[in-house]
């Protein structure tokens, strides 16, 4: 027996009692076909920002969206299966759209939701399987793809690697490993004798020099993306001031930059979030700060802001945004937003009210669909394969029961999960989770 294989033998028993529901939803035939999937659409929403149709119908050949067609049509809408089998699913009584992401989460932590391990006594193992269970919360809340914004990278990475090889059935996660921070700043966690994680557990860096190493050692372990500490943070009682120096962000940015990776900055007081945007940075996560002419320069560069309005519902996080809401001065300048919950700061389950809290601070449901789809693929650099249902991109999908444009609450509750053509959830139940 092979090592993958052994390894894969002693975790399924474990997985299966973990992870239940795990019928395999095959994307391919014997013969290596990939097999067609045709879904009716009641109302479909395939380019959010554009008006919904009624009486669509998709069709899925194995990963991606082949087609999209006027009318409710069974398996006639594919043309020549080739001997491939066609499923019809019936989603006639629903609004159809693309799978949401979330650019703003941390896999690891699940807020009041604690894992049946104290912090003291987990491992890298216990912190693998918990943000598995994290990661499959969130695909069935209806987030087919996520940026997982600084947990371990170790138990992450793992996680990544397993579901985009089609082992696993979880979100698209595009990781940042370790935060890059300053020394005892937002995310220092060596200061903290708990876990003997914990020395591990920070990317820290002084000087245009070692910020530069800071990133291609993240990127050499294996970062998809950055996130850049600007300021403290009231998680772990650092402040919200700025902590690092332009010339240290810069590099932080350039660098990233070079190698290809986009950074997000955790950022807060107002000084900060202008000098990050000065910086270059492609996303600016929180910004209660935010001045004017900082939301300004974020719309004339292209700079997103990822307002994570949910964690902002506790304590000192609500008074501080409250204070300049910066979130409604970006919806009138024009600041392009991108959707982002920080769940981990909150449990995974209920990332979806930001979607509520967002329209009540005065954005258009329209637009808060667009912010956790088009522009979140956009931001994450990959609107060339998600974010929208046409022919070639990925067939990440959902479905509710009643149109979001009219009440966006109706996210909270999601019918239909589809990642990459493989069904996760239908009729309000979980699907697959353990791929061959």
């Amino acid at each position: 027996m092979t090592m993958p294989s052994m390894l894969r033998a002693l975790l399924m028993p474990l997985l299966a009692v973990l992870l239940p529901g795990m019928a395999v939803a095959a994307t391919a035939t014997q013969d290596g076909n990939p097999a067609y999937v045709v879904i009716q659409a009641g109302e479909l929403l395939a380019v959010p920002g554009e008006a919904p149709k009624r009486n669509q119908t998709l069709v899925i050949r194995g990963q991606e969206v082949l087609a999209v067609r006027d009318g409710i049509l069974g398996a006639e809408a594919v043309a020549d299966a080739a001997g491939a089998p066609v499923t019809v699913i019936d989603l006639r009584g629903h609004f159809v759209m693309p799978g949401l992401m979330d650019v703003h989460t941390h896999l690891m932590w699940s807020g009041a939701d604690h894992p049946p391990k104290k912090a003291d006594k987990m491992t890298e193992a216990d912190l693998t399987l918990w943000a598995l269970r994290n990661a499959r919360t969130k695909l069935l809340a209806g987030f087919t793809t996520v940026r997982e914004q600084a947990s371990a990278p170790h138990p992450l990475f793992a996680l990544r690697d397993w579901i985009n090889a089609g082992r696993f059935l979880g979100p698209r996660i595009l990781a940042a490993g370790n935060p890059i921070t300053a020394p005892g700043g937002h995310g220092d966690m060596t200061k903290e004798d708990i876990n003997p994680l914990d020395i591990h557990a920070s990317n820290l860096c002084s000087g245009v020099e070692g910020c530069r190493n800071a990133v291609r050692i993240q990127h050499k372990m294996g970062s998809d993306v950055i996130k850049m500490m600007a300021t403290g943070g009231f998680a772990d009682n650092t402040g919200i001031d700025q902590r690092f120096f332009f010339d240290e962000m810069q590099a932080i940015v350039d660098t990233a930059h070079q190698l290809g990776l986009i950074v997000g900055t955790h950022a807060y007081a107002t000084d900060a979030v202008a000098t990050a945007v000065r910086a270059g940075v492609d996303s600016v996560e929180h910004g209660f700060g935010a001045d004017d002419a900082t939301l300004r320069l974020m719309k004339q560069k292209g700079i997103y802001l990822v307002p994570t309005l949910s964690v902002a519902q506790q304590g000192a996080i609500r008074e501080y945004r409250e204070k300049d809401r910066a979130f409604e001065r970006a919806l009138k300048i024009g600041v392009p937003i991108a959707f982002g919950s920080d769940d981990g700061g909150i449990p995974h389950r209920l990332s979806t009210r930001e979607f509520g809290y967002m329209v009540e601070a005065g954005m258009s449901p329209a637009a808060a669909l667009q912010a956790a789809t088009i522009n979140a693929a956009r931001l994450l650099r990959i609107d060339g394969e998600a974010g929208t249902l046409e022919p070639g991109k990925l067939a990440d999908i959902i479905a509710v029961r009643r149109s979001p444009l009219e009440d966006v609450r109706v996210l909270e509750d999601v019918d239909f999960v589809m990642k990459s053509g493989r069904v996760a959830k239908q009729a309000g139940q979980p699907q697959a989770t353990i791929l061959d």
